[in-house]
Protein backbone atom coordinates (compact mmCIF):
# COMPACT_ATOMS: atom_id res chain seq x y z
CA UNK A 1 0.00 0.00 0.00
CA UNK A 2 1.34 3.40 -0.93
CA UNK A 3 0.12 6.81 0.08
CA UNK A 4 0.31 10.19 -1.58
CA UNK A 5 0.86 13.20 0.65
CA UNK A 6 -0.79 15.46 -1.92
CA UNK A 7 -3.63 17.53 -0.53
CA UNK A 8 -5.99 19.99 -2.14
CA UNK A 9 -6.46 23.53 -0.91
CA UNK A 10 -8.36 23.89 2.34
CA UNK A 11 -11.91 22.62 2.36
CA UNK A 12 -14.80 25.06 2.09
CA UNK A 13 -17.71 25.06 4.54
CA UNK A 14 -21.02 24.46 2.81
CA UNK A 15 -23.27 24.10 5.86
CA UNK A 16 -22.67 24.58 9.57
CA UNK A 17 -24.70 24.78 12.77
CA UNK A 18 -25.55 21.07 12.61
CA UNK A 19 -25.44 18.61 15.49
CA UNK A 20 -23.86 15.59 13.81
CA UNK A 21 -24.21 15.25 10.02
CA UNK A 22 -23.93 11.72 8.66
CA UNK A 23 -24.95 9.41 5.79
CA UNK A 24 -24.45 11.82 2.89
CA UNK A 25 -26.14 10.98 -0.43
CA UNK A 26 -26.28 12.90 -3.72
CA UNK A 27 -29.72 12.16 -5.17
CA UNK A 28 -31.83 13.84 -7.84
CA UNK A 29 -29.71 16.98 -7.89
CA UNK A 30 -29.66 17.53 -4.13
CA UNK A 31 -27.48 16.57 -1.18
CA UNK A 32 -29.37 14.48 1.38
CA UNK A 33 -28.01 13.76 4.85
CA UNK A 34 -28.98 12.82 8.39
CA UNK A 35 -28.40 15.13 11.31
CA UNK A 36 -28.01 12.13 13.57
CA UNK A 37 -28.28 13.89 16.95
CA UNK A 38 -30.56 16.60 15.58
CA UNK A 39 -33.18 13.90 14.80
CA UNK A 40 -33.83 14.98 11.22
CA UNK A 41 -33.06 14.21 7.58
CA UNK A 42 -32.31 17.12 5.26
CA UNK A 43 -31.99 17.87 1.57
CA UNK A 44 -29.84 20.77 0.41
CA UNK A 45 -30.41 22.42 -2.98
CA UNK A 46 -27.21 24.26 -3.86
CA UNK A 47 -28.76 26.04 -6.84
CA UNK A 48 -31.19 27.78 -4.50
CA UNK A 49 -29.14 27.63 -1.30
CA UNK A 50 -32.16 25.98 0.34
CA UNK A 51 -32.06 23.47 3.18
CA UNK A 52 -35.24 21.44 3.61
CA UNK A 53 -36.12 19.05 6.44
CA UNK A 54 -37.58 16.02 4.65
CA UNK A 55 -38.13 13.78 7.70
CA UNK A 56 -38.10 13.83 11.48
CA UNK A 57 -36.69 10.60 12.89
CA UNK A 58 -35.17 10.01 16.31
CA UNK A 59 -31.47 9.25 15.80
CA UNK A 60 -31.47 8.58 12.04
CA UNK A 61 -28.62 6.37 10.89
CA UNK A 62 -28.80 5.73 7.15
CA UNK A 63 -30.93 6.57 4.10
CA UNK A 64 -31.81 5.09 0.72
CA UNK A 65 -34.50 5.03 -1.95
CA UNK A 66 -36.67 2.18 -3.17
CA UNK A 67 -37.13 1.78 -6.94
CA UNK A 68 -40.54 3.47 -6.71
CA UNK A 69 -38.95 6.56 -5.15
CA UNK A 70 -39.90 6.03 -1.51
CA UNK A 71 -37.34 7.32 0.97
CA UNK A 72 -36.18 4.92 3.69
CA UNK A 73 -34.47 6.10 6.88
CA UNK A 74 -32.83 4.03 9.61
CA UNK A 75 -34.05 4.63 13.15
CA UNK A 76 -30.76 3.58 14.70
CA UNK A 77 -31.51 3.01 18.39
CA UNK A 78 -34.94 1.53 17.60
CA UNK A 79 -33.25 -0.84 15.10
CA UNK A 80 -35.92 -0.27 12.47
CA UNK A 81 -36.02 1.01 8.89
CA UNK A 82 -38.79 3.55 8.31
CA UNK A 83 -40.63 4.62 5.17
CA UNK A 84 -40.82 8.39 5.62
CA UNK A 85 -42.47 9.21 2.30
CA UNK A 86 -45.16 11.87 2.50
CA UNK A 87 -44.40 12.75 6.10
CA UNK A 88 -45.11 9.25 7.41
CA UNK A 89 -42.83 7.23 9.69
CA UNK A 90 -44.12 3.76 8.78
CA UNK A 91 -42.06 0.73 9.80
CA UNK A 92 -40.68 -0.88 6.65
CA UNK A 93 -38.44 -3.43 8.41
CA UNK A 94 -38.11 -4.28 12.10
CA UNK A 95 -34.67 -5.75 12.78
CA UNK A 96 -34.74 -5.75 16.58
CA UNK A 97 -34.50 -9.56 16.71
CA UNK A 98 -31.68 -9.75 14.17
CA UNK A 99 -29.12 -7.10 15.16
CA UNK A 100 -27.36 -6.91 18.53
CA UNK A 101 -26.48 -3.21 18.36
CA UNK A 102 -27.68 0.09 17.01
CA UNK A 103 -28.70 -0.20 13.37
CA UNK A 104 -26.16 1.54 11.16
CA UNK A 105 -25.90 2.51 7.51
CA UNK A 106 -27.82 0.86 4.67
CA UNK A 107 -27.49 0.34 0.94
CA UNK A 108 -30.66 -0.02 -1.14
CA UNK A 109 -29.98 -1.55 -4.56
CA UNK A 110 -31.82 -1.02 -7.85
CA UNK A 111 -34.06 -4.03 -7.16
CA UNK A 112 -35.15 -2.72 -3.77
CA UNK A 113 -32.99 -5.13 -1.80
CA UNK A 114 -31.51 -3.60 1.37
CA UNK A 115 -28.16 -4.38 2.98
CA UNK A 116 -28.02 -3.18 6.60
CA UNK A 117 -25.19 -3.04 9.12
CA UNK A 118 -25.19 -2.60 12.89
CA UNK A 119 -22.75 -1.71 15.65
CA UNK A 120 -22.77 -5.22 17.15
CA UNK A 121 -22.05 -3.97 20.67
CA UNK A 122 -22.35 -0.86 22.83
CA UNK A 123 -19.75 1.42 21.29
CA UNK A 124 -19.49 3.51 24.45
CA UNK A 125 -19.15 0.82 27.13
CA UNK A 126 -18.15 -2.56 25.63
CA UNK A 127 -15.17 -4.09 23.88
CA UNK A 128 -15.47 -4.46 20.09
CA UNK A 129 -16.85 -7.71 18.73
CA UNK A 130 -17.93 -8.88 15.31
CA UNK A 131 -21.48 -8.77 14.04
CA UNK A 132 -23.42 -9.39 10.81
CA UNK A 133 -25.10 -7.74 7.87
CA UNK A 134 -28.81 -8.26 7.31
CA UNK A 135 -30.33 -8.52 3.83
CA UNK A 136 -33.97 -7.41 3.44
CA UNK A 137 -35.57 -8.65 0.24
CA UNK A 138 -38.21 -6.70 -1.70
CA UNK A 139 -40.87 -9.12 -0.40
CA UNK A 140 -39.89 -8.32 3.20
CA UNK A 141 -37.94 -11.49 3.89
CA UNK A 142 -34.75 -11.11 5.94
CA UNK A 143 -31.48 -13.06 6.02
CA UNK A 144 -28.31 -12.82 8.08
CA UNK A 145 -25.18 -12.51 5.94
CA UNK A 146 -21.48 -11.86 6.54
CA UNK A 147 -21.70 -12.69 10.23
CA UNK A 148 -18.05 -11.95 11.01
CA UNK A 149 -17.65 -8.24 10.23
CA UNK A 150 -16.35 -5.69 12.72
CA UNK A 151 -18.46 -2.55 13.01
CA UNK A 152 -19.94 -2.60 9.47
CA UNK A 153 -20.46 0.97 8.40
CA UNK A 154 -20.63 2.72 5.00
CA UNK A 155 -21.35 0.68 1.85
CA UNK A 156 -21.09 1.33 -1.87
CA UNK A 157 -21.20 -0.64 -5.12
CA UNK A 158 -18.47 -0.72 -7.72
CA UNK A 159 -19.18 -0.86 -11.45
CA UNK A 160 -18.86 -4.67 -11.45
CA UNK A 161 -21.74 -4.88 -8.97
CA UNK A 162 -19.61 -5.86 -5.99
CA UNK A 163 -20.48 -4.45 -2.59
CA UNK A 164 -17.72 -2.63 -0.69
CA UNK A 165 -18.13 -2.40 3.07
CA UNK A 166 -16.21 -0.19 5.49
CA UNK A 167 -15.31 -2.24 8.56
CA UNK A 168 -14.57 0.72 10.78
CA UNK A 169 -12.59 -0.76 13.63
CA UNK A 170 -11.00 -3.44 11.48
CA UNK A 171 -9.50 -0.49 9.54
CA UNK A 172 -10.42 -2.19 6.30
CA UNK A 173 -12.56 -2.21 3.18
CA UNK A 174 -14.12 -5.60 2.49
CA UNK A 175 -15.57 -6.52 -0.91
CA UNK A 176 -18.38 -8.99 -1.52
CA UNK A 177 -19.90 -10.52 -4.62
CA UNK A 178 -23.68 -10.14 -4.52
CA UNK A 179 -25.19 -13.41 -5.73
CA UNK A 180 -28.40 -13.31 -7.83
CA UNK A 181 -30.43 -14.21 -4.73
CA UNK A 182 -28.82 -11.40 -2.71
CA UNK A 183 -26.51 -13.59 -0.66
CA UNK A 184 -23.00 -12.22 -0.12
CA UNK A 185 -19.76 -14.01 -0.95
CA UNK A 186 -16.60 -12.46 0.46
CA UNK A 187 -14.05 -11.50 -2.22
CA UNK A 188 -11.25 -9.70 -0.40
CA UNK A 189 -10.31 -7.43 2.47
CA UNK A 190 -8.06 -4.40 1.94
CA UNK A 191 -6.21 -3.12 5.00
CA UNK A 192 -6.16 0.67 5.36
CA UNK A 193 -3.25 0.92 7.77
CA UNK A 194 -4.26 3.30 10.54
CA UNK A 195 -7.18 4.89 8.68
CA UNK A 196 -10.59 4.45 10.36
CA UNK A 197 -13.26 4.32 7.60
CA UNK A 198 -16.78 5.51 8.39
CA UNK A 199 -18.96 6.58 5.45
CA UNK A 200 -17.76 5.84 1.92
CA UNK A 201 -18.59 6.53 -1.73
CA UNK A 202 -17.26 5.35 -5.09
CA UNK A 203 -16.00 7.33 -8.08
CA UNK A 204 -16.04 6.66 -11.82
CA UNK A 205 -12.68 4.87 -11.66
CA UNK A 206 -13.93 2.48 -8.95
CA UNK A 207 -11.77 4.12 -6.30
CA UNK A 208 -13.40 4.41 -2.89
CA UNK A 209 -13.46 7.66 -0.95
CA UNK A 210 -13.54 7.05 2.81
CA UNK A 211 -14.30 9.50 5.59
CA UNK A 212 -11.38 8.69 7.89
CA UNK A 213 -12.49 9.68 11.35
CA UNK A 214 -9.32 10.50 13.29
CA UNK A 215 -7.31 11.62 10.25
CA UNK A 216 -9.63 14.60 9.79
CA UNK A 217 -9.57 13.73 6.12
CA UNK A 218 -11.33 12.09 3.24
CA UNK A 219 -9.03 9.52 1.64
CA UNK A 220 -9.29 8.16 -1.92
CA UNK A 221 -8.35 4.48 -1.94
CA UNK A 222 -7.58 2.65 -5.19
CA UNK A 223 -8.62 -1.01 -5.65
CA UNK A 224 -5.00 -1.97 -4.90
CA UNK A 225 -4.59 0.26 -1.85
CA UNK A 226 -2.92 3.46 -3.06
CA UNK A 227 -4.19 6.37 -0.99
CA UNK A 228 -4.60 10.10 -1.51
CA UNK A 229 -6.04 12.37 1.14
CA UNK A 230 -7.99 15.62 1.32
CA UNK A 231 -7.91 17.44 4.65
CA UNK A 232 -10.99 18.79 6.44
CA UNK A 233 -11.26 20.85 9.62
CA UNK A 234 -12.74 18.26 12.03
CA UNK A 235 -13.22 14.52 12.40
CA UNK A 236 -14.72 13.11 9.19
CA UNK A 237 -17.75 10.81 9.35
CA UNK A 238 -19.28 10.55 5.88
CA UNK A 239 -18.65 11.57 2.28
CA UNK A 240 -20.43 11.75 -1.06
CA UNK A 241 -19.57 12.87 -4.58
CA UNK A 242 -22.00 15.12 -6.40
CA UNK A 243 -22.66 18.62 -7.66
CA UNK A 244 -23.32 19.69 -11.23
CA UNK A 245 -20.32 17.83 -12.61
CA UNK A 246 -20.02 15.11 -9.96
CA UNK A 247 -16.62 16.44 -8.85
CA UNK A 248 -17.58 18.01 -5.53
CA UNK A 249 -16.71 15.83 -2.57
CA UNK A 250 -19.02 16.58 0.36
CA UNK A 251 -17.67 15.58 3.79
CA UNK A 252 -19.61 15.49 7.06
CA UNK A 253 -17.51 16.63 10.03
CA UNK A 254 -17.82 17.20 13.76
CA UNK A 255 -15.45 17.62 16.73
CA UNK A 256 -16.23 14.11 18.08
CA UNK A 257 -18.94 11.44 18.10
CA UNK A 258 -20.03 11.53 21.75
CA UNK A 259 -23.87 11.61 21.77
CA UNK A 260 -24.34 13.97 24.70
CA UNK A 261 -21.87 16.50 23.36
CA UNK A 262 -23.30 16.41 19.85
CA UNK A 263 -26.89 16.82 21.03
CA UNK A 264 -25.90 19.77 23.20
CA UNK A 265 -23.87 21.64 20.60
CA UNK A 266 -24.27 22.62 16.96
CA UNK A 267 -20.69 22.24 15.80
CA UNK A 268 -21.24 19.87 12.90
CA UNK A 269 -20.42 20.95 9.36
CA UNK A 270 -20.60 19.78 5.80
CA UNK A 271 -17.38 20.71 4.04
CA UNK A 272 -16.46 20.45 0.36
CA UNK A 273 -13.36 19.86 -1.70
CA UNK A 274 -12.99 19.64 -5.46
CA UNK A 275 -11.67 16.40 -6.96
CA UNK A 276 -10.59 15.25 -10.41
CA UNK A 277 -12.71 12.13 -10.93
CA UNK A 278 -16.53 12.40 -10.74
CA UNK A 279 -18.80 10.21 -8.70
CA UNK A 280 -21.26 7.57 -9.79
CA UNK A 281 -24.57 6.31 -8.46
CA UNK A 282 -22.77 3.83 -6.26
CA UNK A 283 -25.54 3.26 -3.72
CA UNK A 284 -27.71 0.99 -5.86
Amino acid sequence: MTESNATASHSAVLLEGLHFPECLRWHDGRLFFCDMYGDAVYAYDASRDELEAVAEVYHPGGIGWLPDGRLLVVASEDRKILDVTGGRNDVYADLTELVPGWLNDILVDDDGRIFAGNFGYDLFSEEPRTTRLVVIDPDGGTRVQADDVLFPNGMAKRSDGSLVLAETFAKALTSFTIEPDGNLRRQSTLSLGEAIPDGICVDAEDHIWIASVYDRAAIRVSPTGEMERRAVSQMAFACALGGDDGRTLFVATAPDFEPGERRARREGKIETVRVAVPGTDGWG
